[in-house]
């Protein structure tokens, strides 16, 4: 069979290609140009017909047993969930993955800390297919986006309780969470009254309300979240003026003064 028979042969049979007793690259590019998926009738195929194959489409990775890292890196690039697809990827492709989405962490067996903190660095949500996320990936992901804390079944206090002082709306979103927790959501985020309001005891409120306001070093913006806050019936000026640290009170006249 001369050269011309055996491409026309390759062309319309792909799979002859496996009966040949030696396979050019030459032969085996034609093969993965004709149709990408081919690549699945070659054995062992070299950096350059893999690249070929992928460049048809991502997915015939699924055929590739020996995967050149730097083939690995175009594929998930171009396809990040091609990363399932993979034979035991090595860390640097499983690392571009995730650079690209954070959710391929769902293909990674025991990812390491460092591929989950960048896992939801880069999409807050990535947290919910990490199973027992250490406390530094909880706070990374809600770092990210404060609702993050709705995806982590036992997120720990310090987590919910960043969750809560980034927006105090998080508390809608934590599940486990008893009085003690509320006292310390509210010390750090008085908004936090406007979505349980119906459900505490507003002495409770008023109690932390005196304990926070006589701290020499509240926070500018939770002087302003108080007196803003319509929810909260009371004469909160008085309350300051009452209660308050010198600075709580210097924070006060700011305000008034800005309106």
């Amino acid at each position: 069979m001369n050269k011309e028979e055996l491409l026309f042969k390759l062309k319309n049979h792909p799979e002859y290609i496996r009966e040949l007793d030696e396979v050019s690259e030459e032969l085996q590019l034609f093969v993965v140009k004709n149709n990408g998926n081919n690549i699945k009738y070659i054995e062992n195929p070299s950096k350059e017909v893999q690249k070929q194959a992928i460049k048809s489409t991502p997915l015939n990775v699924k055929y590739i047993k020996d995967l050149d890292e730097e083939i690995g890196i175009i594929c998930v690039k171009s396809l990040w969930n091609s990363l399932e697809l993979m034979d035991d990827p090595g860390e640097k492709i499983i690392e571009e993955a995730i650079k690209v989405k954070g959710w391929a962490i769902q293909f990674v067996k025991n990812p390491s800390e460092e591929l989950q903190l960048l896992a939801v660095s880069k999409d807050y949500d990535a947290i919910k297919y990490i199973e027992s996320p250490s406390e530094e990936v909880q706070l990374a992901a809600i770092e990210n986006y404060y609702g993050a804390i709705r995806f982590i079944k036992n997120p720990s206090l310090r987590a919910k309780v960043r969750a809560v002082k980034l927006n105090g709306e998080a508390i809608n979103y934590i599940s486990n969470y008893d009085l003690d927790d509320i006292k310390v959501f509210i010390h750090e985020n008085i908004n936090v009254v406007k979505y349980i309001y119906d459900s505490v005891d507003v002495e409770l409120v008023v109690e932390i309300l005196q304990e926070k306001i006589k701290d020499e070093n509240i926070e500018k913006k939770y002087i302003e979240d108080f007196i803003e806050l319509e929810i909260l019936e009371m004469d909160k000026i008085n309350f300051v003026r009452e209660f308050g640290s010198n600075n709580a009170k210097k924070l006060l006249v700011d305000y008034k003064l800005s309106i």
